[in-house]
């Protein structure tokens, strides 16, 4: 086998040709190659590391950055900022980051138990499981079976950080014994009606925050409370929360990165300071100007997203515009808009856009949602007017729209 330097400056000169010829960020092809001349650099390059690994169907991103900022108050840490957390980004993100002693990795899914197999982790940060793009990807079940497997492999002095409002994480966590519960009283779980364990219908409590079945499964106690903006740890210590990212899952994220920072003997007060001056991620909440209009950006790409997104959005100003596409990266079937309530976009001024906003708007019209339909951002900012408004975009559109961000 040839020596990895080499490989990884070979590599490292493609992605910056991919970058100088306006190809790509360079991050794809870099890792592709180093993958292609060495397939097990990724086991090789993490060997020296404490490695990280988040993972989920929502929030990787932006638990990765926040986990990141707080270890980066007292580590050199490095991380893979773009989200490329696929085998590519992963590989490409280990090869120029040979100097940090810590490493976050945000994961794919599926990726997840050949991440585990490669890097042997310290730390494994299990958000969220729910149905995106099922096109493309595993059933919900099928996914958490994977995870469970995949955690029997682990090594004996990894921690697994788990969210227990999630069944289908707790399922695939419960058998691990250095396992740290986490708590944010998410209410209910769109895609958990029946029992991981036994397929009964499970049952949930009133209130939607707690599960149980009559075959034992249910809701772990939890080490790690978040209720408001204050985390709960043992021995009733208590730890003020701050986040310049807004709502609810917002606040749940940075209550996980604190406590992975603690495991890494972060104090608590540093690393939510740390987490409190951080206010966009990769585009995220980011401010972009398109004709007149001030828009704030978010992402949406399923319904448990969609959910938590609309929410949140109906804080901030009077109009939206949604943005769907249907690519490979979005997913090419679109049924899912069928599982969204897009009634807390009542009383706003809706403008709809995207490949798929035909689509869209027969949805909000089921919804009785009153709406307009845009040809381009652009065309809808002409509407809008001199005005602030939020942009919730579906993937593809996202990652386009959010170049404006990073420009300003």
């Amino acid at each position: 086998m040839l020596p990895l330097r080499p490989i990884i400056a070979l590599a490292g000169l493609a992605g910056w040709l991919s970058r100088v010829s306006r190809q790509g960020s360079g991050v794809m092809v870099s890792g592709r190659l180093l993958l292609k001349i060495a397939p097990h650099a990724v086991r090789t390059l993490s060997r020296d590391k404490k490695v990280i690994l988040v993972s989920g169907t929502n929030g990787k991103t932006t638990t990765t950055s926040l986990i990141y900022h707080a270890l980066a108050s007292e580590n050199k840490v490095a991380t893979n900022f773009t989200g490329a957390n696929l085998f590519a980004g992963i590989a490409e993100t280990l090869g120029r980051s040979r100097n940090a002693t810590l490493v976050v990795l945000e994961v794919d899914e599926m990726v997840m138990p050949w991440a585990i197999d490669e890097t042997k982790p310290r730390l494994i940060v299990l958000l969220n499981l729910g149905r995106d793009q099922l096109d493309r990807l595993s059933e919900v079940r099928q996914v958490a079976q994977k995870w469970k497997t995949a955690l029997t492999r682990i090594p004996p002095y990894c921690v697994v950080l788990a969210d227990a409002d999630d069944p289908f994480v707790t399922w695939a966590a419960k058998d691990w014994v250095n396992v740290i519960w986490f708590t944010s009283g998410a209410i209910g779980h769109i895609d958990a009606s029946t029992c991981p364990e036994c397929g009964i219908i499970l049952d949930w409590s009133k209130d939607q925050s707690t599960y149980s079945c009559t075959c034992g499964f249910k809701k772990p106690q939890p080490e790690w409370i978040m209720r408001g903006n204050t985390l709960t740890g043992p021995e009733r210590k208590e730890i003020v929360v701050r986040t310049a990212i807004p709502g609810a899952a917002a606040m749940s994220n940075a209550g996980r990165a604190i406590v992975a920072a603690s495991i890494f003997k972060v104090d608590g007060e540093k690393a939510a300071e740390a987490i409190a001056s951080v206010s966009s991620v990769d585009g995220r909440f980011g401010k972009l100007t398109i004709g007149a209009t001030t828009f704030r950006l978010l992402l949406s790409k399923n319904p448990a997203s969609w959910r938590e997104t609309l929410t949140t959005s109906a804080l901030g100003p009077k109009n939206v515009l949604l943005v769907v596409n249907a690519n490979t990266q979005d997913g090419k079937d679109t049924s899912w808009l069928w599982d969204v309530d897009f009634s807390p976009l009542q009383g706003r001024n809706v403008i709809v856009t995207g490949e798929r906003k035909l689509d869209l708007s027969v949805r909000l019209t089921v919804n009785e949602i009153p709406h307009q339909i845009a040809d381009t951002e652009a065309k809808a900012a002409t509407i809008f007017g001199a005005s602030e408004a939020d942009i919730i975009a579906s993937y593809t559109a996202f990652h386009r729209l959010s170049k404006l961000v990073k420009r300003r």
